[in-house]
């Protein structure tokens, strides 16, 4: 590889490095349900506090421009619109925000296996082959006998009594397969 490709390929993680990896890096010490979890209760967290401040300016309207008298309220109806209009809007932010976080992961996962192979590309090593589509159809014509038929219509098939394989012992004389 040539120094100039070299150079290009140490610019392109530079840049990647000022620029993306504090956000990757903190996104991908999780799996994707955890960080989508993590991520949505600090939104429920900060829409929690919004609700309650847009609470509080809620009363001092009732209080104060309409007049109400706040021994008059009807506390406990005002309090269910409240509630209401707090679920509605917390339902509303974690499905929302359920569709961001994850597309903010899948792309945090995206950048990251880029600049792998980047650094891959940098130290010469080869890329990753994917499965052809020949060798795909391979392991399922292999596998193509089990998918139609359950194991128990298998073993009745053949009258023989079902034979389990317990390679997971650690003790060789259940292993069925040695015999």
């Amino acid at each position: 590889m040539a120094d100039k490709s070299k150079i290009r390929l140490m610019a392109k993680m530079a840049v990647y490095d000022k620029k993306e990896f504090e956000r990757d890096a903190g996104a991908n010490q999780y799996f994707r349900h955890d960080f989508i979890y993590k991520k949505n209760m600090q939104m429920r967290f900060h829409v929690g506090l919004g609700c309650l401040i847009l609470a509080v300016f809620y009363l001092f309207y009732l209080i104060s421009i309409q007049g109400a008298d706040i021994f008059a309220l009807n506390f406990q109806a005002e309090l269910m619109r409240l509630i209401t209009f707090v679920i509605i809007v917390m339902v509303g932010y974690s499905f929302l925000g359920t569709i961001v976080f994850t597309r903010e992961f899948l792309k945090s996962q995206k950048r990251v296996e880029q600049y792998f192979a980047l650094m891959r590309e940098l130290n010469g090593e080869e890329q990753p082959a994917a499965a052809t589509a020949s060798e795909e159809e391979e392991e399922d014509e292999e596998f193509e006998p089990y998918r139609r038929t359950s194991y128990r219509q298998r073993v009745q098939g053949t009258g023989q009594m079902p034979v389990y394989n317990y390679k997971s012992s650690d003790d060789p004389e259940f292993w069925e397969d040695d015999k």
